[in-house]
């Protein structure tokens, strides 16, 4: 009828069922993520495509009454703000709702009591568990009575992490690249965070280094916020020690050493080579494109939730980490030094 306000009726997991001729059983395995060695892949491929054309959207409210848990991860990143991070949550998002899970997200930059509240919601049944991303020993501590419900990402504490970064093999990669071009004169802009994972960026640049046999000099270390008006103002001073080659900690950083090449006058890559870290699309807006380590945000999120999901439904938690590989994109931002360095 014309001008009815009547709201369509709400499918059910039994629509479903009828929909694709299975059991409705069948279909809450599916849809509830416990058809793993139940239900066939095809019949499970068949049930989400059904779901998904009728419009099917589970009761969370009854499913939070049934089972007394939420149906809700959260996932705790150390900047919100940083793209890659944005990269990583849209992984897990999808990795989540394939198997009934939302996802929430949690600046721990801006809230000094996040891993108290992540502690309290788990507690509390609120949430099902939380995946963290570089968390500090204090916030580890925190969560040792919560351990089986709660994975980390590139832990401060490398026994507890379950997914990690293969940082000394791509720091292998940005010095091998930067000195078979030539560059003797490499400076590493870091990003100034007490994460583990910059620790471990600017041991691995220097191991790396001392292990082709190029020196060093500490005038050739500066470190930055993202921030890019104070990261602009760093990266003109390294600029200005003479370095050739510029390896950064963060594609956010190599942005910025872009426009302290363009203020100071010089071009990229003809008188700077510039290395990035993350390979965000931004990687790819800048002129000249940059050369940048490749993280696969897809499989950090993936990984990192499937891991978390493993748990809550039980099962056997993998003897080892898991260390997702990264990989040097070579773009245009990093040619031969010119023979006069400036």
């Amino acid at each position: 009828m014309a001008g009815s306000d009547k709201t369509s009726p709400l499918v059910t997991s039994l629509d479903v069922a009828r929909e694709t001729n299975v059991s409705q059983s069948t279909v809450s395995l599916v849809l509830n993520g416990k058809a793993e060695g139940r239900v066939s892949p095809a019949t499970r491929e068949l049930v989400r495509e059904a779901a998904a054309r009728l419009g099917y959207r589970p009761n969370v409210s009854a499913q939070t009454l049934r089972t007394g848990v939420g149906k809700t991860l959260a996932f705790a990143v150390p900047d919100i703000k940083q793209p890659f991070f944005g990269e990583v949550l849209v992984a897990a998002e999808i990795a989540a709702r394939e198997q009934g899970y939302s996802v929430l997200l949690v600046d721990t930059m801006t809230d000094p009591l996040w891993s108290e509240r992540l502690v309290g919601m788990i507690r509390g049944r609120m949430i099902a568990g939380c995946i963290t991303y570089s968390p500090d020993a204090e916030a580890e501590a925190r969560f040792v009575d919560v351990s089986d419900r709660v994975v980390m990402v590139e832990s401060d504490t490398p026994a507890l992490s379950g997914v990690d970064l293969s940082i000394d093999a791509a720091m292998k990669s940005v010095v091998g690249h930067l000195t078979d071009l030539g560059h003797r004169k490499i400076g590493h802009f870091a990003a100034e965070y007490p994460k583990l994972t910059f620790r471990n960026r600017r041991v691995s640049f220097l191991a790396e280094l001392e292990r082709v046999g190029i020196k060093t000099n500490p005038q050739w270390h500066v470190a930055s916020t993202f921030d890019i008006d104070a990261a602009t103002e760093a990266a003109k001073r390294l600029i200005e020690t003479g370095v050739t080659a510029i390896a950064c900690d963060d594609d956010l950083l190599a942005g910025a050493a872009y426009r302290a090449a363009r203020q100071l006058g010089l071009s990229i890559p003809n008188e700077l080579s510039v290395v990035g870290f993350n390979d965000i699309e931004f990687a790819r807006l800048l002129a000249p494109e940059l050369t940048t380590v490749n993280i696969p945000a897809d499989t950090l999120g993936r990984e990192a939730t499937q891991r978390l999901l493993n748990k809550l439904a039980g099962k056997a938690a993998p003897s080892k980490r898991t260390v997702v590989k990264l990989r040097l994109i070579v773009r245009q931002s990093t040619v031969r030094p010119r023979t006069t360095e400036f």
